[in-house]
């Protein structure tokens, strides 16, 4: 097989090597001293794509130059070209952990692009990374990065890893029902070794404990942080506690919710005395207070 150093080479051969977006009079001054009279920074059109080459003419050359002279030999070619460069096992694997961003990670990377890439930043996103079948979770996958060059270019690469990650999370151990708040027997902690989960679990009971879960987990199943909700404290149909202010004037009624609320939720309560309903902020489980901009005629319509 051909060392990928040896075509990586070989791709740019007799051509003068570009690293900008454009073609400089200082990139060309090696092919000719003609080009050292004029100003360094005087361009020559786009450079070519990583790997690519571009072959400049005398005449077409001379017509960029001007308004400056430019003495070239009608014959002359000039070969530019964006070399690529072999890819560096140790960067891909310190791109990759740092994405993971999880030092206890086990990674290999089993395989990857061998044409090379242009010289730059490699980020390879989580966004990029595959995951493998259920079914064979210690398989090979697929991650596709870039490569960030020539400061807003990016270049696509890809390689082929097995990651695995020794974690805690929190499991459900039976069902859990929407609206539900959990409680600590229905979940269990397990350690495993086995491929980062898409999105973080709880890794603890008291981070799901009083929780309610958005959508169903079955037994069995991680319990994903951003499916779990506040418990209300206040349910639709309770019989609650509110306490009405005004002034140094403080009153404590009985009142029926009409909607639900957690701590800090505004919910509708209804008066048992007076029928009237109004909106109060929920305290703590089964207690509001009365609140609002009109506070005194909420006030009142609590009292009466």
């Amino acid at each position: 097989m051909i060392p990928a150093a040896f075509l990586l080479a070989s791709m740019v051969a007799g051509c003068l090597s570009v690293e900008g977006e454009r073609v400089l009079a200082r990139d060309l001054t090696p092919a000719s001293a003609a080009f050292a009279a004029l100003p360094p920074e005087i361009a020559f059109g786009y450079a070519p794509a990583p790997g690519a080459r571009r072959v400049l003419r005398a005449a077409e050359l001379k017509r960029l130059a001007s308004p400056h002279d430019l003495s070239l030999e009608p014959g002359t070619e000039i070969c530019v070209a964006r070399p690529l460069e072999p890819l560096n096992r140790d960067r891909l694997l310190a791109s990759m952990r740092a994405s993971l961003a999880n030092p206890a990670a086990r990674l290999e990377v089993v395989e990857f692009a061998g044409f090379g890439a242009p010289s730059g930043e490699i980020e390879f996103p989580l966004a990029g990374l595959r995951r493998p079948p259920a079914r064979d979770p210690a398989s090979p996958v697929l991650w596709k990065g870039t490569v960030r060059y020539a400061a807003r270019r990016r270049y696509p690469i890809w390689a082929k890893v097995r990651i695995s990650v020794r974690s805690t999370r929190v499991v459900a151990a039976e069902n859990l029902r929407v609206g539900s708040p959990i409680e600590a027997s229905q979940v269990r902690l397990e350690t495993s070794d086995g491929f980062p989960g898409s999105e973080p679990a709880a890794s603890s009971i008291e981070q799901v404990a009083g929780r309610v879960p958005r959508r169903p987990l079955a037994a069995g199943s991680p319990v994903p942080l951003r499916l779990l909700g506040q418990a209300k404290e206040v349910q639709r149909g309770d019989e609650v506690r509110i306490e009405a202010s005004s002034g140094s004037a403080t009153v404590e009624l009985v009142g029926r919710a009409e909607s639900s609320g957690a701590r800090g939720d505004t919910v509708v309560v209804r008066n048992l005395t007076s029928g009237k309903s109004f909106r109060a902020r929920v305290l703590s489980t089964g207690k509001v207070a009365v609140e609002g901009p009109a506070r005194g005629k909420t006030w009142q319509s609590a009292h009466e």
